[in-house]
C-alpha cells in the first residue's frame, strides 16, 4: 500500500532554499546535477527520501537541464517505482522551469503549463504572445548563422540610429548579452559568422529598467512589488559595476505597472506562481516589456521582499508548485507595508570571475545608519565559489523615506565601501 505521504520532486535545489521544505511531511526527493548536489551540505542533503544525479556540465549554460529531459524522465520514473507517482513536480530557478513543466505533462502532475513555461523561457514566442495581446515589446528578429543579410538589413532599417542589443532567447542574468554600437556592426558581426545558434536582435530602448515580483494564484495578484534598478545586470556582469534597485514610492506609477504585469500574465497563461518581469519606463513615460521569468528574482530580490516586506518569495514558489494556499492572505503592494517609504538592495561586485580570498575590507565603520542588513565578508573568506552567478563582494538592504532617500544611502556606500582580494581558494 502507498504511503500516505505525498511524493514531491525538486528540479535542482540550492540550499538557500531549504527552510521552504517539510521533510517530515512528504517523500521529497530531487534531480540535479552532480555540481550542484556537491554544493549541498551533506546534513542537507541526507534529509531529501533520494537524490538522483544527473551527469551534466557545471556551467552557467541554462539549457543543459533541459537538454536532459530523457533522462530526467528516465531518474522520475525511478524515484516513483519507491515513492510513488510524483504527487507535485517542483522547480524554483530559471534552469529548471521548463524541464519541469516537461516533466508535469508526462506524469500528469498539475502545475505550469509547458506552453507557459516556454513563454517565460524563450525570449521570441514571449514577446510575439505579448505583442499579440497588445503589450509593447521591443522591436526584435530571431537570429542564427543561417540568417539571411537582407533580412538582418531590413531589420536595421526599421531602428532609430543608436544601440542595438544581441542576446540569448534563453539565457538570464545578462549572460551573453552583447550591446552594439550601431546597426552596421551587428551586420559586420554577421558577415563574419559571428551569430551563435539560438539568439536574438533587440531595440535598444532608452529609459528607467524595472523589476517587477510578485505572486499571482488563480490568475490574481496576491502580492506585487516594483523596483527600479539604478544601473543594470548586464554593467555589473560585464563592467563590473554595483547592482542596486531601490522600491517605488510613486502610487501612480506603480498602479499602471501592476495594470501592465496583469495584461502579461494573463497573455502568458501565468495563473499559479511566483514570477520576476522587467520593464522600461521610457523618457515620455511609456512602459515597454522587457522579459519574464516564472520564478523568484535572483540576486537581493527575494532577500529585500522577505526581510522588508515579509513576503517568503522562495517559499510562494514551493507552494505554488505545490499547489497550497498562499502565505499573503490579501493581495497587496510594497506601498501597503507601512514603515520605510521606500527600501532596496544593493550588490557590490568582484572583478574576478575564479574564486578569490579576501585581504582587507574597508568602509564598514562608516555605511549608514540606514541599512538595514548587511552581508559583508570577513578576512581569510574565499568569494566566487563554483555555481554563483552573482559576484559579489558584500550586500546591503536600505531604508529610506522615499527613493531619493535609499538612492543617496546606496551612493555613501559605493563610495566608501571596498573588498581587496587575491586570487586562490
Amino acid at each position: 500500500m502507498r504511503s500516505a505521504k505525498r511524493h514531491v520532486v525538486h528540479i535542482g535545489f540550492h540550499a538557500s532554499e531549504a527552510h521552504t521544505i517539510d521533510f517530515d511531511a512528504d517523500h521529497v526527493t530531487a534531480v540535479m546535477a552532480r555540481g550542484s548536489r556537491s554544493r549541498l551540505p551533506d546534513e542537507l542533503a541526507s534529509r531529501f527520501a533520494r537524490i538522483a544525479l544527473l551527469d551534466l556540465p557545471d556551467s552557467t549554460d541554462l539549457e543543459t537541464y533541459d537538454r536532459a529531459i530523457d533522462r530526467m524522465r528516465e531518474l522520475v520514473d525511478e524515484l516513483a517505482a519507491d515513492f510513488g507517482p510524483p504527487d507535485a513536480i517542483v522547480a524554483l530557478y530559471e534552469h529548471t522551469t521548463l524541464p519541469a513543466a516537461r516533466l508535469r505533462e508526462h506524469f500528469e502532475v498539475s502545475g505550469t503549463s509547458v506552453r507557459t513555461a516556454l513563454l517565460c523561457r524563450d525570449k521570441v514566442p514571449m514577446k510575439e504572445a505579448l505583442a499579440s495581446a497588445g503589450v509593447p515589446v521591443p522591436r526584435f528578429l530571431a537570429v542564427s548563422p543561417r540568417t539571411w543579410n537582407n533580412e538582418l538589413s531590413d531589420f536595421v532599417g526599421q531602428l532609430p540610429p543608436g544601440p542595438i542589443v544581441l542576446k540569448p532567447r534563453s539565457q538570464g542574468a545578462s549572460i551573453g548579452v552583447r550591446i552594439l554600437e550601431s546597426g552596421t556592426e551587428l551586420l559586420a558581426l554577421a558577415a563574419e559568422g559571428g551569430i551563435e545558434e539560438g539568439y536574438e536582435v533587440e531595440e535598444f530602448v532608452q529609459g528607467s529598467i524595472y523589476h517587477i515580483d510578485g505572486v499571482v494564484r488563480d490568475g490574481d495578484l496576491r502580492w506585487f512589488c516594483t523596483s527600479r534598478y539604478l544601473d543594470t545586470c548586464f554593467n555589473f556582469q560585464h563592467g563590473n559595476q554595483p547592482l542596486a534597485a531601490v522600491s517605488s514610492d510613486d502610487p501612480e506609477l506603480t498602479e499602471r505597472m501592476r495594470t501592465f504585469t496583469a495584461q502579461v500574465l494573463h497573455a502568458l497563461a501565468l495563473t499559479e506562481s511566483t514570477f520576476h518581469l522587467e520593464l522600461f519606463h521610457t523618457p515620455d513615460d511609456r512602459l515597454v516589456f522587457l522579459e519574464i521569468g516564472n520564478r523568484f528574482g535572483g540576486a537581493g530580490i527575494s532577500w529585500h521582499q522577505r526581510t522588508v516586506f515579509g513576503v517568503d518569495l522562495a517559499k510562494e514558489a514551493v507552494l505554488a508548485c505545490m499547489g497550497l494556499p498562499s502565505e499573503v492572505a490579501t493581495p497587496r503592494t510594497m506601498l501597503d507595508t507601512p514603515g520605510h517609504g521606500a527600501s532596496g538592495w544593493l550588490y557590490m561586485p568582484l572583478d574576478p570571475d575564479g574564486p578569490v580570498r579576501v585581504l582587507d575590507v574597508t568602509g564598514v565603520d562608516e555605511l549608514p545608519s540606514t541599512v538595514l542588513s548587511a552581508d559583508i565578508p570577513e578576512v581569510g573568506d574565499v568569494l566566487n565559489g563554483r555555481g554563483n552567478v552573482w559576484r559579489t563582494g558584500g550586500r546591503f538592504l536600505v531604508g529610506g523615506s522615499s527613493e531619493a532617500s535609499v538612492e543617496e544611502s546606496m551612493g555613501r556606500i559605493v563610495d566608501t565601501y571596498t573588498v581587496t582580494t587575491t586570487a586562490g581558494d
